[in-house]
């Protein structure tokens, strides 16, 4: 997925700089009451519509996708701003808004940049419009563009939302330690505020888990992991983070149990092929092969946005099926946004399919900006690796198991192997 529901347009510790944090506020449970809000907003809605209302309602709508992620309510939302546009079609800045969290989260990632576009005109001061426009060049590989953006002036506090945008960046240019400082100062931010959304706050800690894991603190992860889920129990995001840094560590029985609990509130690709790899691995093959056979369903009945074009492309790629088909749909992705993972996920797919010479522009395209991601950095080594460029190939590898020694169940092995291999040559 894209980090569609960042809360960007939202104006053993938790995380490192927890000793030295303020007591959180208290959690408020308010996703509790989301179908009762929303209840309540489409019936004032159809009463006395007016652009506040349908606004609110898109809100609603985002937030309840972000919790338990149902396409509905993205285009819902997208039907809610549009009529609070018909009643104010200027200086709307809510309800623009709302299109840009739903389009993003559609992956119609230039549609979105359209209304970002929009409310960044109406609102040059505020680092959060800034932010959001940089954030949607990342996502469609933009990423000199972004880097100006993020170099926009403000006076004065920047907050959360502008922390979160700038680790992004800084994560994908290869500053790890830099994007982990941005969003322990985030977490700062978010977790003083008493009315914030119980899943957004929780969003954070996953964030700072998801970076741990890139940077090898498999420990720190974990504690961040379950600190989102202490905020919003049952949290899917958390969940599969556990289930990748379980399988990771071939803990089959914690990463079975962990994918469940995720794909229970939302079945994403990833989180089925850690549960398929896990039930494989512990020895139920007709459980694997039901999993294996769910993701082809979701591809044909519940893919129709694209939504999960990556990750099915990269699961297909990883387990050799359907190779030529798994070339297409990451192709496919590539079309819609060129970023570096989706140059490394066309790569990979095109090296598993025999034909490395033809990966090798895409692996080096993924690896261009520097990123700090062992399964890229193995990609890339590797495809490196088969077209006779040992020294790159060398340091690629060498910078994953450095990176992250357990990135990966099988791929960190053979890591290790090749690299092996490569240091005893002449």
């Amino acid at each position: 997925m894209a980090l569609a529901a960042w809360p960007f347009l939202r104006a053993g510790a938790i995380s490192r700089a927890a000793a030295a944090a303020p007591t959180p506020a208290p959690v408020v449970a308010d996703y509790r009451y989301r179908n009762g809000m929303i209840g309540d907003l489409e019936r004032l809605a159809a009463r006395h519509p007016d652009q506040l209302d349908e606004h609110m309602l898109a809100v609603q709508y985002l937030q309840r996708y972000r919790e338990a992620p149902d396409t509905g309510d993205l285009l819902r939302a997208v039907a809610a701003a549009k009529r609070s546009l018909r009643y104010q079609p200027r200086y709307n800045v809510g309800a623009e808004t709302a299109l840009v969290g739903a389009y993003t989260a559609l992956h119609q990632f230039r549609m979105a940049q359209h209304y970002a576009v929009e409310v960044a005109h109406w609102m040059p001061w505020d680092p959060g419009a800034t932010g959001t426009l940089a954030s949607l060049d990342m996502e469609l590989g933009q990423y000199d563009a972004a880097g100006k953006l993020l170099r926009t002036p403000f006076a004065g506090r920047t907050g959360a939302s502008w922390d979160t945008v700038k680790a992004r960046y800084e994560e994908l240019t290869g500053d790890l330690a830099g994007a982990r400082a941005h969003i322990d100062r985030a977490l700062l931010d978010i977790d003083s505020r008493v009315n914030e959304p119980a899943e957004i706050r929780a969003w954070y800690h996953w964030r700072a888990g998801e970076l741990a894991f890139a940077a090898g603190d498999l420990a720190g992860a974990h504690s961040a992991y379950e600190a989102a889920l202490d905020i919003f129990p049952g949290y899917w995001h958390a969940n599969n983070g556990l289930a990748r840094l379980y399988w990771s560590q071939r803990r089959w029985s914690d990463a079975l149990d962990a994918a469940d609990k995720s794909a229970d509130v939302y079945p994403l690709p990833e989180t089925l092929g850690y549960k398929a790899d896990a039930q494989r691995a512990l020895g139920d093959v007709a459980g694997a092969q039901a999993t294996q056979d769910l993701i082809s369903v979701i591809e044909r009945l519940g893919n129709l946005q694209g939504i999960n074009d990556r990750l099915i492309a990269s699961y297909d790629s990883e387990h050799g099926i359907e190779l030529d088909h798994a070339v297409a749909v990451a192709r496919r992705d590539l079309l819609v946004r060129d970023d570096i993972f989706a140059e490394d996920t066309l790569a990979w797919a095109l090296a598993m399919d025999g034909r490395w010479r033809e990966a090798l522009p895409h692996a080096r395209n993924a690896a261009s900006l520097g990123t700090q991601d062992a399964r890229l950095l193995f990609h890339t080594g590797l495809i490196e690796l088969r077209n006779g460029f040992s020294d790159d190939a060398r340091r690629h590898l060498a910078q994953a198991l450095a990176l992250n020694p357990s990135f990966h169940p099988v791929y960190a092995g053979e890591a290790r192997e090749a690299l092996a291999r490569l240091t005893a040559s002449p």
